[in-house]
């Protein structure tokens, strides 16, 4: 799963300080395979979320989680076009 978010430039500062508190939370929960924090090398208002989890529950569970509920609610606030969710299957 991948989870794309453009900051704002004037909000790039908190986005990234919320982006980077959300690993150490998520990190921390039980279904939590890897929840790695990219920037884009081209584009540095542009941050993905790489994730594994354990299984489909244990996704439900993070989405339900408040610091994921409080980036949802204020990623109008901080991004330019909210938060893009790709979900994907390994194939190599």
């Amino acid at each position: 799963m991948c989870a794309r978010f453009q900051a704002k430039e004037e909000k790039l500062d908190e986005l990234r300080s919320r982006l980077l508190q959300m690993v150490e939370f998520t990190s921390q929960e039980e279904g939590c395979l890897f929840y790695n924090l990219h920037i884009d090398r081209n584009d540095p208002t542009v941050f993905y979320f790489l994730e594994g989890w354990k299984n489909s529950a244990a996704l439900a569970f993070h989405d339900q989680t408040p610091y994921v509920q409080a980036i949802i609610q204020d990623a109008p606030e901080l991004t330019t076009d909210g938060i893009k969710v790709n979900f994907m299957s390994k194939i190599s």
